[in-house]
């Protein structure tokens, strides 16, 4: 079964020259449309236009295939008007001024309610003074003032009146510094007499014993009744001072409960019973917001703090937090330092972005959240019970403020940007993330190269060029970045949507093209852009081809060896991936270890790779061994391999080369090979394709091309080439060859020259074939095994 080489048209794939009808790309009017991603955007119009809880989305793909664009343009194409917007104001709890109250008001009406509530200040602080120095208020507090001073007025001429008949007199006597103190003193000769003057006079002998005992006990009772009328005149300014106190408030209180009635008229019935609570506090401290207060204006204790203005919005907002940290996310408050403690009030309370987006949509990057787990708990939190807390941020605790805002009910659809992989992480291992975030819109990152999608592609390609100013580009350098995409994507014919990468390839052939002097970028440019950034990544592939140049890594292009053949491998680094020969040698002996992996074996192999060696087990034994034990030991090793190898793409080499060392037929050391294989000996497809063939035919040019050699791929791949030009030109030349293989016995028979045998009537194969030779060197291995009588 001959294996004829791919024709060069089949090596790459070419843009359709129909796709591209125009002269530069100035010629195309940018849409702005977004491509390839119909599955995306229907998944975001759902999540974005159902109302319920629970409409959360996640957003996945590839950075740079327009995830957050697409969403912005999808919002910026909805009529997002509502009239459901609210705004948010948190005022002083006048009962608990820690537990702020918020307040919300349809769009526009917080904005009234503050000036409003600022205009109620400002006749508050004018007509309440008014009112309480009115001819009524003046008229009334006379009379009260005449009724208690007369009352007073008696008490005190009682107790003057029986010190007088007593022979006493109510005097004040001094106090340093500089005071007075009332007392009674006994009156001689018309003067009242102190103590000590009695006692002097008691001692001249002016006074007896018996006359300083009755003044000191009259004193005593004289003064105990004066102590009580004392007490009696301030309970009676006590009642006074009540008594104006309720005749202030009863006269004042329809001008305040008549101002305070204009708050009544905007807000529900929350904001009406915080505007009964002024009224109320006001007429508790009616000297204080009279102007009789020492410590500042007590109306600062009205000032609201509307946090959420959506004054002249019927747009839902769309909030995009780029940063989102417990502050930028959930807001925070504020605090001063007063005498060395910290202080914070309700309008230090400061909203977050879960806020701002209140009724609309708010955009992050999923991966910023779960950075740091408390932030992502806390918005799991928030998004459960439908609530938003805004808390103090004090990481450290060393600044504790004893304010917690009243909750505020969550209106806001969050939208979370990450990789599917983060998605798989956090379905599975988030509870409540399956209820939280039911709509996912998965973001792909290729699309069919057909014509109608190349021509939106170079639509793509023309809005980037005039967003950022560079030059116009021909059909031909469009076509050869639209087959850069379709490498880059590397499957079937399909094209990539990561347009970050082609953003860059359109930025540094602009800059090829303006350095040469061109008013117009060519294919030529774009050649070299992708020349220039592949010498910028791939020192780790110069430096492992020049080992396999100078010998140091041993690989063979010319000759036949027995047990011996060309593998390939990609290695992939973080921004560029290249693929090698690599040599890989098996040796078999009688035995019944079967097939030894020896990566395996030294743990340098991944369970795909060692699948792969059980599979090869699986087809010798289908093959071969249906009439006797498979009695071999064989080691199968990637020579000079020191890392980890993962992966199937060499079960079919492998297999190759397990074949040629039990027929002991030589395999073509000018072939390289790859593929995956089953137990049937089919060839399936592999990853990596065409760096596996560029990496061969590169060593293969250092050492000069012989006309013989080439690389032998699964059928499946054909589909998927699309290999670099000097490899097509080698191909066309006839310099080098590429084969497709469906089968291990195509692969067999092109590697090893001879054909692999059919299976005759008598159970065996044709003797000089490949499977004959297998089969009785297999044979051979189990009489070996049954007359030594073998046992592991």
């Amino acid at each position: 079964m001959a294996v004829n080489p791919l024709k060069p048209d089949e090596l790459r794939w070419t843009c359709p020259k129909e796709a591209l009808d125009f002269e530069t790309t100035s010629d195309i009017k940018p849409t702005g449309e977004i491509v390839g991603q119909e599955r995306a955007i229907q998944a975001l119009k759902l999540g974005l236009e159902i109302p319920s809880i629970g409409y959360n989305m996640f957003v996945t793909g590839v950075s740079g295939t327009g995830r957050e664009t697409t969403i912005k343009r999808i919002l910026e194409g909805m009529d997002t008007t509502t009239n459901d917007l609210r705004d948010i104001m948190y005022v002083r709890n006048m009962e608990d001024p820690g537990v702020p109250v918020v307040l919300t008001f349809p769009a526009g009406e917080g904005s009234r309610f503050a000036e409003a509530l600022e205009e109620c200040v400002q006749l508050l602080k004018s007509n309440i003074p008014a009112v309480l120095s009115s001819e009524k208020a003046e008229m009334e507090s006379r009379s009260l003032k005449t009724v208690y001073g007369n009352r007073k007025k008696e008490v005190m001429e009682g107790i003057k009146e029986k010190a007088s008949e007593e022979g006493f007199t109510i005097v004040n006597v001094p106090v340093p510094p500089g005071e007075f103190r009332p007392d009674v003193l006994p009156v001689i000769n018309d003067e009242p007499v102190t103590f000590d003057t009695l006692a002097g006079m008691k001692d001249e002998g002016k006074l007896t014993q018996e006359d300083m005992d009755r003044y000191t006990a009259k004193h005593e009772e004289l003064f105990r009744e004066l102590t009580e009328a004392f007490r009696k005149t301030r309970d009676l300014e006590i009642e006074f001072n009540t008594r104006i106190e309720k005749m202030s408030s009863r006269l004042v209180q329809p001008t305040i409960t008549g101002i305070i009635a204009i708050l009544r008229e905007i807000g529900d019935d929350k904001a009406d019973s915080w505007a009964d609570s002024l009224v109320e506090i006001i007429l508790e401290n009616l000297s204080d917001f009279a102007g009789g207060s020492d410590s500042g204006d007590p109306y600062v204790l009205f000032t609201p703090n509307l946090i959420v203005d959506n004054s002249g919005n019927d747009k839902r907002p769309v909030i995009i937090e780029e940063f989102p940290d417990s502050i930028s996310l959930f807001g925070n408050i504020d605090r001063v330092m007063v005498d060395n403690k910290p202080y914070s009030d309700h309008t230090m309370i400061r909203p977050g972005a879960i806020h701002m987006a209140d009724g609309g949509y708010l955009i992050m990057n999923a991966l910023d959240l779960v950075r740091e787990p408390s932030l992502w708990q806390r918005l799991i939190q928030t998004l459960r019970n439908q609530t938003t807390v805004i808390r103090c941020h004090d990481p450290l605790g060393m600044h504790p403020i004893h304010l917690h805002p009243e909750p505020l009910e969550t209106n806001v659809k969050v939208i979370l940007i990450g990789s599917s992989y983060l998605y798989q992480l956090l379905a599975s291992y988030e509870p409540e993330f399956g209820l939280l975030f039911r709509i996912r819109a998965a973001f792909d990152i290729t699309m069919e190269a057909s014509v109608p999608n190349v021509r939106d592609f170079a639509n793509v390609v023309a809005g980037i060029i005039k967003s950022e100013g560079l030059l116009p580009m021909d059909p031909g350098a469009v076509a050869a970045v639209v087959e850069e995409s379709a490498r880059i994507a590397g499957i079937d014919r399909r094209i990539s949507l990561e347009f970050n990468r082609v953003t860059d390839y359109l930025r540094q052939s602009s800059y090829f093209a303006r350095g040469s002097g061109e008013e117009v970028v060519r294919s030529d440019h774009v050649k070299e852009a992708i020349r220039q950034k592949t010498f910028r990544l791939n020192m780790g592939e110069s430096y492992a081809t020049r080992d396999i140049m100078k010998g140091t890594v041993k690989i063979d292009t010319e000759g036949l060896k027995v047990g011996q053949v060309n593998g390939l491998a990609v290695y992939q680094g973080v921004d560029y991936a290249f693929g090698l020969p690599v040599r890989i040698t098996t040796r078999v002996s009688a035995g019944r270890k079967g097939l030894i992996n020896v990566e395996r074996e030294s743990d340098m192999s991944g369970t795909t790779h060692t699948k792969g060696m059980l599979i090869i087990s699986g087809f010798l034994q289908g093959k071969f061994a249906r009439e006797y034990p498979l009695s071999l030991s064989a080691s199968v090793v990637f020579e000079q391999s020191y890392g980890g190898i993962e992966g199937d793409s060499a079960s079919s080499t492998e297999l190759y080369v397990l074949l040629s060392a039990l027929s002991e037929i030589p395999i073509r050391q000018d072939i390289a090979v790859t593929g995956s294989v089953n137990q049937f000996g089919e060839i399936q497809a592999i990853g990596g394709v065409n760096e596996k063939i560029e990496g061969f035919h590169r060593v293969c040019c250092g050492r000069g091309l012989t006309g013989t050699q080439g690389v032998m791929i699964p059928s499946a791949n054909v589909k998927d080439l699309h290999l670099r030009d000097e490899v097509v030109e080698s191909v066309r030349e006839g310099s080098f060859h590429i084969w497709s293989v469906e089968t291990i016995e195509e692969g067999a028979e092109l590697l090893m020259g001879i054909s692999t045998g059919e299976l005759m009537p008598d159970g065996m194969y044709p003797a000089d074939t490949i499977y004959g030779k297998v089969d009785r060197r297999l044979r051979q291995m189990a009489e070996t095994l049954r007359s030594f009588n073998y046992r592991d």
